[in-house]
């Protein structure tokens, strides 16, 4: 170290007579230091050692100032001082140094080192003549200085590796500072008048409710998308805090900034995969279950009223049968957008599952707040939807409940708006009900008849009657309609109009077709094993019947299986069968039925709305005048131009509900062809039809 000091030294253009005054000066000065009360030592203007204290040599501090021999290891002085303690000596620089050094028996101590220029204030105080240095053992002091520095270098480097930024703003002085290492987060959190500028505009009153609550000294975390002018999406985690001054005032606003902009993303796919529906993006039935429950809540303990509205595609089956999946998944999004535009944007429009839409309406003042947006949402479905190079419309059927009453069980919500759906069918579909108490009872007395139906279907209880169809201008039986009877084990034989829901239920209606089917051809094949001359017995096809695709396949191949020629069977199908949804697949299966000799008969004609176009397009044998034009007098002009325009078409005209013989006699005077109703016979039990037809015209 010496040396280096030497060289120094030599670098100076010194005068070498002032060199010696000041050198005399130093030495004179040496006897006061070796009397000092405390470690000392003084040095030359030419930083030789010219005398050092007895608490120096008693601290163990070589002459040389470094502790022990070598000074490099342990000395005092440094090659980093050298610079600064000339400076001393030339100009007069104070300065100072923690030095960490180790003793003899191996303690670390920590020693404050204070180099100071010695001046003659006789000579004016110019220039130094010698450097005084004193040393103070400061381990325990130093130690936690060393420490608190280590401490902040370490949270440097925890900033700097976990892309942190602390931003300080001095309420007062509106001055800013950061520390860390994420220059572009540096950027955006920087702001000119108010910290909430930073903010997307989305999020900004929602940071805004969280600062107006905070109080002084409360620390406080906020998750935001940072307001960027370029529309890059980047989330921010921020914890912040106000310290308040000496004066109880707030002071600074200190905030610690994370960019999360992945895990956001990351989060936001989970939750996704979890709440979301993938097709349509709309929450799922998970969400909407944790959504509704949050609005139960919240209408128990703030008394808020909230409504529920459930909505289902009407025949969306159809719709995929006949126009492919693709059209039915573009009719879901459409709708999806649709709900989107009609309802709020903080209501919860969720998709449950296949056709099924759920919307959740909170803060309701009254029923007008729920039914506006509903009518809304129907002027929408109203617009066709161009898909594929085809144009369509669909509609939906719609069913709400409100709950404003504190005393109510919100949980029955789900099920009122499920009733009133299922009354929005009923009548109809294309329509929307609200949900009124009285409708409980009936839904509840139509489930316990489904049940019922489901246990007679499983003990056999359902049979056919058998209605004759006159010829009445050959005055014969041309055949039977096969006609479903419930025979109850408590009410006797039911007709089907007691148990018609059980028609409109899809399953259910699959299983009485079945059942119908299957006893229409064993009778028919019992009767052509017995000789009984029973002509045509026609069955009536549901819309369910028809989805499978099948249906012309299936009606071949069982009877096939019984051994019935097709010639002896009639389907009859009604209006809305033919021209609603699916009406293409329909087509294509009493054609190819038609092919093989089936006769396919349009029944209810009149209560639809059948066009000539349809009439013309669907093979059709006969037409069904319904028994509600038949009867009714006034509606002669229209029982007249249905039977000529079957006879211009080439089809036969059926008339039912015939119940005298003044209405046989008009029919047959307008040309009528047969005829069916109680006025020939009553539906029969199977094992009568051999008596009847012997009977029939004697």
């Amino acid at each position: 170290m010496m040396s280096d000091l030497l060289a120094v030294q030599n670098t100076a253009d010194v005068d070498g007579g002032r060199r010696g005054m000041t050198k005399a000066r130093a030495r004179a000065f040496g006897a006061f230091v070796r009397e000092i009360p405390f470690a000392a030592a003084l040095l030359d203007r030419d930083l030789a050692l010219v005398a050092v204290s007895r608490e120096w040599t008693r601290q163990g501090l070589a002459p040389d100032l470094s502790l022990g021999d070598d000074a490099a290891a342990g000395g005092l002085v440094g090659p980093e001082d050298v610079g600064a303690l000339f400076a001393c000596a030339e100009a007069g620089v104070a300065f100072s140094r923690y030095v960490p050094t180790i003793d003899a028996s191996g303690a670390q101590h920590v020693w404050r080192t204070e180099f100071s220029a010695c001046r003659d204030e006789l000579d004016g105080g110019q220039e130094p003549y010698a450097v005084m240095v004193t040393a103070r053992d400061v381990t325990g002091y130093a130690e936690g200085v060393l420490r608190a520095e280590r401490d902040k270098q370490r949270l440097t480097m925890a900033l700097e590796l976990d892309n942190l930024l602390v931003r300080e703003y001095d309420l007062r002085t509106h001055e800013m500072y950061f520390s860390g290492h994420a220059p572009e987060l540096q950027r955006l959190c920087t702001f000119k008048d108010d910290p909430l500028e930073i903010v997307h505009p989305d999020d900004r009153q929602r940071c805004a409710d969280l600062v107006a609550t905070r109080k002084l000294g409360e620390a406080r975390v906020f998750e935001f998308k940072l307001n960027r002018d370029d529309g890059v999406e980047t989330w921010v985690r921020s914890v912040g805090k106000i310290f308040v001054g000496a004066d109880g005032k707030p002071e600074k606003l200190v905030n610690l900034f994370k960019d999360i902009t992945d895990r956001r993303r990351q989060t936001e796919a989970i939750e996704t995969l979890a709440f979301k529906d993938s097709l349509t993006g709309l929450p799922n039935r998970a969400l909407f279950q944790h959504r509704f429950q949050e609005a139960v809540t919240a209408s128990e303990t703030l008394g808020e009223m909230f409504g529920l509205i459930m909505i289902d595609v009407d025949h969306f089956k159809d719709i995929n049968d006949t126009l492919g999946h693709d059209a039915g998944d573009a009719l879901l999004k459409r709708l999806a957008g649709m709900l989107q535009h009609a309802f709020r944007a903080g209501d919860t429009v969720a998709r449950l599952g296949g056709d099924e839409f759920a919307v959740i309406l909170r803060g309701l003042r009254g029923e007008a707040d729920m039914t506006r947006p509903i009518i809304k949402l129907q002027d929408l479905l109203r617009r066709p939807i161009e898909h594929g190079g085809r144009s369509f419309t669909a509609s939906a059927s719609i069913g709400a409940a409100l709950h404003g009453d504190p005393d109510a069980d919100p949980a029955h919500m789900i099920k009122n708006a499920d009733i009133a759906l299922y009354r929005a069918k009923a009548a109809g579909r294309n329509r929307s009900v609200v949900f009124e108490p009285s409708m409980r009872s009936e839904v509840e007395r139509r489930l316990e008849l489904l049940r019922d139906v489901r246990v007679a279907l499983d003990d056999n209880e359902f049979t056919l009657f058998y209605q004759p169809v006159v010829d009445i201008r050959e005055n014969r039986v041309a055949g039977f309609e096969a006609l479903m009877r419930w025979v109850h084990p408590e009410q006797g034989v039911l007709t089907p109009a007691r148990f018609m829901p059980a028609f409109e239920d899809q399953d259910l209606s699959l299983k009485l077709g079945d059942v119908a089917f299957e006893a229409a051809l064993a009778q028919m094949r019992a009767w052509l094993d017995q000789g009984v001359e029973f002509g045509r017995v026609a069955v009536n096809i549901s819309s369910a019947q028809f989805r499978s695709g099948r249906l012309a396949e299936e009606i071949q191949e069982r009877l096939a299986r019984w051994n019935v020629p097709c010639e002896r069977l009639t389907i009859e199908v009604t209006e809305n069968v033919y021209m609603g949804w699916g009406s293409d697949l329909v087509s294509e299966t009493v054609r190819r039925l038609h092919e093989a000799g089936v006769m396919i008969a349009l029944d209810d004609f009149g209560t639809g709305y059948a066009s000539l176009a349809n009439l013309r397009q669907f093979p059709i044998d006969r037409l069904k005048i319904d028994k509600s034009f038949v009867q009714n007098a006034e509606d002669e002009a229209i029982v007249k131009a249905v039977i000529t325009l079957g006879s211009s078409m080439g089809m036969k005209v059926v008339a039912e509900g015939v119940e005298d013989a003044a209405q046989l006699k008009a029919l047959e005077h307008y040309g009528c062809d047969q005829v069916q109703g109680y006025h020939f016979g009553r539906p029969m039990p199977a094992n009568e039809v051999a008596e009847f037809l012997k009977g029939f015209g004697g």
